[in-house]
């Protein structure tokens, strides 16, 4: 796609390698995945909003929608204050083998296919209502 193709040229030259080759391991690995430029970054999705890739100062953010569901299978991947979306951090080539960026990407795209099917939300809705508080006389 051209504006991922032109947003990855912009990035400073240390980020381009990295994000091009996360981009072909993406592309490669889930072979149906629609790559957009949504929210300025490239939007993966796959059965859903799949992954993004986010510059920072120490990398490329490599974020999971469904992220947080993966957790206890990736310990690697960090949530911060997020409630649905993890990431890992890739600065450099040997950070995406040390990292298990491949396993990551194949996992993280059949959970999101079979969360689909079993048509589970990314987040869970609130209940509904208004709390009262009971009166004692």
């Amino acid at each position: 796609m051209r504006l991922v193709d032109e947003y990855i040229e912009q990035l400073p030259e240390e980020l381009q390698m990295i994000c091009t080759l996360i981009r072909k391991q993406v592309l490669s690995l889930v072979p149906a995945v629609e790559e957009k430029f949504s929210f300025g970054i490239p939007f993966y999705h796959y059965f859903g909003m799949f992954l993004y890739l986010n510059p920072t100062a120490n990398g490329i953010a490599v974020s999971f929608c469904r992220g947080k569901d993966l957790l206890t299978a990736f310990p690697q991947l960090q949530q911060k204050n997020r409630a649905i979306v993890a990431s890992i951090i890739i600065k450099e080539k040997k950070d995406m083998l040390r990292l298990e960026l491949n396993q990551l990407i194949i996992a993280a795209a059949e959970w999101n296919r079979e969360a689909k099917i079993k048509k589970i939300p990314m987040v869970k809705k609130k209940k509904s209502g208004i709390k009262t508080k009971s009166r004692r006389s």
